[in-house]
């Protein structure tokens, strides 16, 4: 046992009660590293305003976020199960906030901007598997699916702030400005979190014994059944999600015409409605389909689609009527369908190495998210929205097709 756990009551009532603690706070830092990492999104219209950047450079500017993390994201799943996500979560959270804050200092050129979101993205890499392990060694499988709700709440919370405060504070006060206060609220996020959280489950002190090889590691994933087809799901719908993310403003306001900070304010409702969904469908789909989650996630891509085709349909001047039922549903279905996928790769990862196996599957969706918010948007530049937006909904489509159903525990 490493030395943090020696420093923590072996009662059972300890355990009890400071697993809502660990929620907490695992939520608090996902929060927080969202409004940093996730804020970029609604900087996108900024950024592009003013850098004069065409729709595959700003697709790009994300994709440089997201390929930081491809670089890291696997070594710190390693990392983190080696000497737990305290030190590893809370020392790259306060890298992120410097990020950040020399962001908003000295870049001054698109290329320097692209360094920085790379830089930003790969300190960011660590905050989803640390969450999703806290989870899994803190919680038993019965309150999993809640716990791990809450805990994904956090990144739409934090992204729907984002989406509310920061498009009006760049603004009034300029884009610069905003980064700082994002470095602000992301260093208070790490020292909470460094504060208050307490790792289970460690090797004793740090040590190798018990961890798998990647390679190793790569062969148990080809070899169940399933996972496979639940590693592509997962990708296509986080490819999806983020391009999305990246675009949705951006169409609102020039296809149906809607004021940015009106486009704005509706991207922020899906974060909000996101927040619902990650809360409430995972707990839902255990309670109706125990140990089945494909069969949500599948029926979640599927609703993904069709909202995907019903953006072709909104006209220019769309009311507000129209548009805020058809946001809720994509922040319900495309936000909320997470944590489904997620609990379904950590509860089927190797128990020593749970963080390496989510690591591994999120590097595979980063590689489509890095991908396609620029292939959206040069599908758009030459065959307009209509061609974009009915790719993505194809793609959907296939991957929700190709799930095999596998059931994981539910005792």
């Amino acid at each position: 046992m490493s030395e943090v756990d020696q420093s923590l009551p072996q009662k059972a009532s300890w355990q009890i009660g400071y697993r809502w603690i660990v929620l907490v706070v695992a939520s608090m830092a996902q929060a927080t590293a969202s409004v940093v990492s996730q804020g970029s999104y609604v900087m996108v219209p900024f950024w592009r305003e003013a850098f004069v950047l065409s729709e595959a450079q700003t697709g790009a500017l994300l994709a440089a976020m997201n390929g930081g993390q491809i670089l890291s994201m696997i070594p710190l799943g390693t990392a983190i199960d080696r000497y737990g996500e305290r030190v590893v979560v809370g020392v790259t959270m306060l890298a992120m906030s410097a990020v950040s804050f020399a962001i908003g200092h000295f870049v001054d050129s698109y290329v320097g901007l692209l360094f920085g979101l790379v830089a930003l993205g790969a300190f960011y890499a660590s905050v989803q598997p640390g969450g999703t392990r806290a989870i899994l060694k803190w919680f038993p499988p019965s309150e999993r699916g809640f716990a791990m709700g809450i805990r994904q709440s956090g990144l739409p919370l934090g992204t729907a702030a984002a989406a509310l405060l920061l498009p009006a504070l760049a603004i009034s006060a300029g884009w610069r400005n905003v980064t700082l206060v994002q470095a602000g609220i992301g260093m208070a996020g790490a020292l909470l979190f460094l504060a208050l959280h307490r790792d289970r489950d460690l090797p004793p002190q740090g040590g190798a014994k018990g961890r798998i090889p990647f390679f190793a590691l790569v062969k148990i994933i080809n070899e169940t059944p399933g996972f496979k087809a639940t590693l592509a799901a997962g990708a296509i719908m986080a490819g999806f999600q983020y391009t999305f993310s990246t675009f949705v403003v951006v169409y609102l306001a020039s296809a149906v015409k809607a004021q940015l900070l009106t486009a704005s304010s509706l991207f922020a409702l899906t974060q909000i409605v996101g927040v619902v969904g990650r809360v409430s469908l995972v707990s839902i789909s255990d309670r109706l389909w125990p140990g089945r989650r494909t069969r949500t996630l599948r029926w979640l891509m599927i609703s993904c689609a069709g909202l995907t085709l019903s953006l072709l349909m909104l006209p220019a001047g769309a009311s507000t009527g129209l548009l805020v039922p058809l946001l809720a549903a994509f922040g319900l279905a495309g936000i909320g369908w997470y944590p489904v996928w997620l609990l379904q790769v950590g509860e089927n990862a190797p128990k020593e190495a749970v963080a390496a196996t989510v690591s591994f599957a999120m590097t595979l969706n980063l590689v489509v998210i890095s991908l396609s918010p620029p292939l959206f948007g040069l599908i758009a530049d030459l065959g307009g929205y209509v061609a974009a937006w009915i790719a993505v909904a194809v793609g959907v489509t296939i991957g929700a097709l190709a799930l095999r159903e596998r059931r994981v525990p539910v005792a």
